[in-house]
């Protein structure tokens, strides 16, 4: 049985994509998975049905926490006794894979999260963005497989570096229940990462001209003072309500109470044009709602299961119209429940 170690820069501890793509693997090969932890995140991990370990960084984002995790990265890889192939959890970590697998002569697999060089955060540094572009350039024509979470995703990558490409979508695991969601809570719901272009500063401020909703936002980020700031200063603080990162096994309890999911994000690059997140379909699963922007998958979604509302221009005074209607429309929600 081949032994697979997948590696990512994240906390296994609020990793679901990884989780549920090691369960797969684990049905036919030894897995081992391999996260990061640093000193401001050092939450207990669950007990798992495959293999895992968390290595320490000391510290939390930046360049320095790429640098020292890829450097852990590949001195673990180096030294660990025995494993056939490596799965590179994004462009982040896939130089600390690919010499590692170089080296030992493995074989290297990549799972393409998102188009990493046209995300928000890599996007506004001009230096980061060269170097990333660079890794890619580099790195992309040599990993053996790649796995993307959709298809304009896989195709992009298929056309441009002439490698296999296969989807797996972000959906959740079977089981759990369906929640009974009712439209007089008013609360919108929004699980991930606070990152630009997640539509979240338009979301709060929506809420200044739509008085009866609020708004739950489970996850943590670089935004998150920002957005803290923003919701004080238009007076939200009570409607409003940050909840940190939440491990996946209990988000679902935060779900099943919201009236809608939220997924916002503003195409403003491809990697948003093309996302398909995971929220959105544990929102779904959980038989909940969608509210959602500007992308265009998305809206397909939406509109193809008639499975909640697109606001077709992510603005505040937009949404907050939207909710004024939404928030009369009980025959229609009824519909979506």
């Amino acid at each position: 049985m081949a032994r697979v170690i997948h590696c990512i820069l994240n906390n296994l501890v609020y990793e679901q994509r990884l989780h549920k793509i090691a369960l797969t693997f684990s049905k036919e090969h030894q897995v081992e998975v391999v996260g990061v932890v640093t000193p401001a995140a050092k939450v207990p991990l669950s007990r798992r049905p495959y293999a895992t370990r968390r290595l320490f960084v000391p510290v939390k984002r930046g360049p320095f926490f790429f640098l020292w995790a890829n450097v852990r990265f590949f001195f673990y890889l180096l030294f660990r006794r025995r494993w056939d192939a490596v799965v590179a959890c994004d462009l982040d970590v896939l130089p600390a894979c690919w010499l590692a697998a170089a080296l030992r002569r493995k074989q290297l697999l990549l799972d393409s999260r998102e188009l990493y060089t046209q995300t928000s955060f890599v996007q506004r540094k001009p230096f980061s963005r060269k170097v990333w572009a660079l890794a890619e350039r580099l790195l992309y024509p040599r990993v053996s497989y790649i796995l993307a979470v959709s298809p304009p995703i896989a195709s992009h990558f298929s056309e441009r570096y002439k490698k296999p490409v296969w989807v797996i979508y972000n959906l959740p695991l079977k089981g759990g229940k369906f929640a009974s969601p009712r439209l007089e809570n008013r609360l919108l719901l929004y699980q991930g990462m606070l990152h630009p272009d997640r539509g979240l500063e338009e979301l709060i401020l929506a809420l200044t001209y739509a008085p009866e909703w609020k708004l739950w936002i489970v996850g943590d980020g670089p935004l998150r003072p920002y957005l803290e700031e923003l919701a004080s200063q238009q007076g939200l603080g009570q409607r409003v309500q940050f909840l940190g990162l939440v491990p996946f096994e209990v988000l679902s309890g935060y779900t099943e109470r919201a009236t809608f999911g939220v997924s916002g994000e503003v195409p403003r690059s491809l990697n948003h044009r093309f996302a398909l997140p995971n929220k959105a379909f544990d929102y779904l699963q959980q038989g909940i709602p969608i509210l959602v922007g500007e992308a265009p998958l998305l809206q397909a979604i939406v509109r193809h299961y008639n499975c909640g509302y697109v606001v077709p221009s992510w603005q505040p005074k937009e949404i907050a119209q939207a909710l004024e209607e939404l928030g009369r429309s009980y025959s229609t929600y009824a519909r979506w429940v």
